[in-house]
């Protein structure tokens, strides 16, 4: 569904990304994984056009397309059809968990208020928050804010979802019911790319793996294969230091 090669992107001269390859197929949760200042969230930021790659090729719902040279239009047409959740929610305070999910289906989408409602109550229910629909951001801890915002993205029922550590801005104790939510998206089918420093939940969830370092794929393969048959010294040393971590 979605096959990007050759992709590259500097900051003032510094490489950033260095000729990344990446396959995902529907219903794939590719986790990335690596060190921190690897290039994870450049490479989510340019797969949605947060960011523009300098070089690369996409090939996306059987269209390819030069990824510098997209116009505006173009752009927008590509983004109707996946949504973004970031590390740090982006909900409107002055909006209530209900708004904050409509807010991308009345206008972007055209739908009338009511079918955008049902829509958003609908994926407020997937991710256990039904009952919170008036509540503020201020009024919901961090957690449920980062639920609101992947029922946001779930909302617009796009064909993939990108998640930038969607469980780095919480408290240790509210990251499982984030992952609790994204495992059930998996399991519906959702195609998914997250960033991730849960490794153990990377094991357990995705399907394929790819390990990012100094802005280059050092390895893509299916998840049993990415821990079971490692054979790089580099992913090796990184995993074992997150043991230690954890330990």
């Amino acid at each position: 569904m979605l096959e990007v090669t050759g992709l590259k992107k500097s900051f003032d001269g510094r490489q950033i990304l260095d000729r990344v390859d990446l396959t995902v197929d529907k219903g794939d949760v590719l986790a990335v994984l690596g060190p921190s200042g690897g290039g994870k969230t450049t490479l989510l930021r340019c797969l949605n056009y947060l960011e523009r790659a300098d070089e690369g090729h996409m090939t996306f719902r059987g269209q390819s397309m030069d990824m510098p040279g997209l116009s505006r239009k173009e752009i927008a047409a590509y983004r109707r059809h996946t949504a973004f959740v970031f590390q740090s929610y982006n909900l409107f305070s002055n909006k209530t968990a209900l708004q904050n999910v409509t807010e991308g289906l009345l206008i972007p989408r055209k739908m009338s208020k009511a079918e955008a409602r049902d829509r958003a109550m609908a994926a407020l229910e997937k991710v256990g928050l039904a009952d919170r629909g008036d509540a503020y951001p201020s009024q919901l801890s961090g957690g449920q804010q980062q639920r609101v915002a992947i029922a946001r993205a779930v909302a617009v029922q796009p064909d993939v979802i990108f998640l930038d550590e969607p469980t780095s801005a919480l408290d240790p104790e509210l990251i499982g019911g984030v992952l609790d939510v994204i495992r059930a998206l998996a399991e519906d089918g959702m195609t998914m790319v997250i960033v991730t420093h849960e490794v153990t939940f990377a094991r357990h969830v995705s399907t394929r793996v790819l390990f990012m370092d100094q802005g280059k794929a050092l390895a893509a393969a299916p998840t049993a294969a990415f821990f079971e048959e490692q054979t790089s010294e580099r992913i090796q040393s990184f995993l074992r230091s997150l043991d230690r971590k954890d330990g």
